[in-house]
């Protein structure tokens, strides 16, 4: 009865990351879309797969760093001071969030969280 109920919990969990991989290609299906008419430069099925697999995986890494500095400040949420920590390894990153103008990202603590527990 626990293996069931193991197999249960893991076929939810796929469900669910594969609902998100979905949704993730929808959106970035949706934002070549509108470069492709501005710029008169369609993009190829395959393209846009690709991307939307590179993206999803940027996400879950960023998850995971995020997760990983909290629980280093031994927190149990992420906060605006995780997602500063996140933004240094990339310039372009760092670069948007200033320009962005995020004033709860240049404040020492916003009290924004997200939850890990979820």
């Amino acid at each position: 009865m626990m293996e069931e109920e193991e197999g249960a919990e893991e076929q939810q969990r796929f469900s669910y990351r594969q609902r998100l991989k979905a949704a993730v290609h929808y959106t970035v299906g949706c934002l070549c879309e509108e470069v492709a008419s501005d710029k008169d430069m369609p993009f190829s099925k395959q393209t846009i797969a690709a991307i939307s697999e590179v993206t999803f995986r940027q996400c879950e890494n960023f998850a995971k760093d995020l997760e990983m500095f909290a629980r280093h400040a031994k927190r149990s949420t992420i906060n605006t001071e995780d997602v500063k920590l996140l933004a240094r390894r990339s310039n372009s990153l760092a670069t948007l969030l200033v320009l962005s103008n995020f004033p709860e990202l240049n404040t020492k603590s916003s009290g924004r969280q997200l939850d890990l527990n979820l």
